[in-house]
Formats: structure tokens, sequence, C-alpha cells
């Protein structure tokens, strides 16, 4: 019987020193530490940081990777030349009031007047914006007057809109006339709205072609397009301008990518309504 309770003391001595020796680890003060202890704790510590800044830079290494591939993605399928805004003044930036986000391109026709897609106006009201952006006139850009749609079913919208300003655009743009005698035999060029935010346009050459009917992807009347093939790959945009030898002859009837088939752009043909252009 003795015995019985020296062993029953001796386990309770044993639990409450394992207890002990448990709290005394983690609360004990750091300078009654054992040199064991330490060591073992700047371990933990080491190790637990080495892991953390391995999970960090595998993160962001896989992020980049994502990043990287993927534009080295899109940059492989768009190739578009860029040009300063400067340079065709005569481009207007079509830009929504709302969300200030580039819509679409227009031709300026007159110092108060811009010839754009349909399209261009459909989401709401908008703001024109010309020349350069170092220019803080041309910045700010030139309220909306008045909207006149044009009926042609060259597009897709089935019309064209003339925007009127309220204030002369002439400080920071020039104006560009219809052309009468577009030259087949001769190449066009397309000045549109590039992928990125509106700093700079885009252009392209582009052959300009006779197409029947039965060409893939054309829905349109043809007798007031003109469309164009050998397209660089860079993507034209509803609205882009179709000029030549200094004159403007079409504005994009849709938007056309490079993945399509036909590989070709068709633009509603201005000179059969330049006669009903009151500017």
């Amino acid at each position: 019987m003795e015995e019985e309770k020296v062993n029953n003391k001796i386990v309770e001595d044993q639990r409450q020193t394992e207890h002990d020796f448990k709290f005394n680890f983690i609360n004990m003060p750091w300078d009654d530490r054992s040199k064991k202890s330490k060591v073992a704790i700047i371990s933990l510590l080491v190790a637990i940081f080495v892991a953390t800044m391995a999970i960090i830079v595998h993160n962001l290494y896989m992020h980049y990777m994502k990043t990287s591939s993927g534009r080295r993605g899109i940059d492989d399928e768009i190739k578009c030349q860029l040009v300063k805004l400067d340079q065709y003044k005569f481009v207007a930036r079509i830009h929504s009031v709302k969300t200030q986000e580039l819509l679409c391109v227009g031709a300026v026709i007159s110092h108060t007047s811009v010839l754009a897609n349909g399209i261009c106006v459909k989401s709401g009201p908008v703001r024109l914006r010309l020349g350069s952006n170092l220019n803080p006139l041309c910045k700010k850009g030139f309220t909306v007057d008045s909207i006149e749609p044009i009926q042609h079913d060259g597009t897709i919208s089935k019309y064209l809109v003339l925007i009127i300003t309220a204030d002369s655009m002439s400080n920071c743009g020039q104006v560009i006339n219809i052309g009468s005698q577009l030259d087949k035999a001769s190449p066009g060029y397309i000045i549109g709205r590039p992928l990125s935010s509106g700093k700079m346009l885009s252009r392209q050459p582009a052959k300009i072609i006779d197409i029947d009917i039965k060409s893939p992807g054309v829905r349109l009347t043809l007798q007031k397009t003109i469309c164009v093939s050998d397209l660089a790959k860079c993507p034209v945009k509803a609205g882009d301008l179709l000029i030549q030898n200094g004159f403007v002859y079409g504005l994009a009837s849709t938007s056309t990518h490079i993945t399509e088939p036909s590989k070709v752009a068709c633009f509603a043909d201005l000179q059969i309504i330049s006669s009903e252009l009151k500017i």
C-alpha cells in the first residue's frame, strides 16, 4: 500500500514537471534560457521567415510569368504602327463624357463639325478632343452642341453622324476635305483608334479592292462602301478614317479583327453623302 502511494506521487511529480517545462519554454525570459533553447527558438523563427519569403517570391514569379507571357502573346498577335496625335490634327477623338473612354475617331470636316460613324454616339453624351494633349485647351476638349444623323447604308449602324460644337476647334485641329477621285491603283491609309488609352493613333497602309457580295463576312450595301485588303496585324475599329493623298474617303463601317478569315475591311463611302453635308 505504501509502495503504491509512492508510485502515484512520482507520476504526479512527473506530470507537474512536464507542465512546468511546457509553461516555462514559452514564457521564460530570454536571459534565463539555456543556449540550446535559444538556438531552437532562433532556428524556428528563421525557418518561418524563410518559408514565408519563399511563398511570396514564388507567387510574384508566377504572376510575372503569367503577365509577361500574356503580353508577349498580345504583342505577337497585334502589331500597329503608332503615330503622334499632332501628326493628324484632322482626326478627332470621341470620348464618353461619363467614363472618359475613347470610343471612336472621326474626321474634322469643318472647324465646328466632325463626321463619325453612328455607333460612336450610341453609348451616351460625348466630348471631342483634337491635337496634342500638351495643349491644355486641346486636352480639355470641346463640348458637343448638337448631333445630326445622316443615313448611310454603307455602315452596320445604317447612319453616320455630324457632331457639331459650339466653339471653334481651329486652335487644336485641322480640316480635311472629302475626296472625289479615289485612285484604286494607289494605296490608302487607315488612321484609327489604337488599343491603348488614346495618347497615340494607329496608321496602316491598305490596298483598295473591288469586292463582290459573295465575299465572307461582308453584310453591307457594297455599292456604298470602299473595301480594302492586305491589312497589317492591326485591328480596324468602327469609325477609323480611310485617307488618300490628303483627302478622306471613308469611315470604317464596323470593327474588323485580324483573326477574321476575309482579311478585308470596308468603309462607308463619303463621296456619296458629301453634297448632303451642311458645313
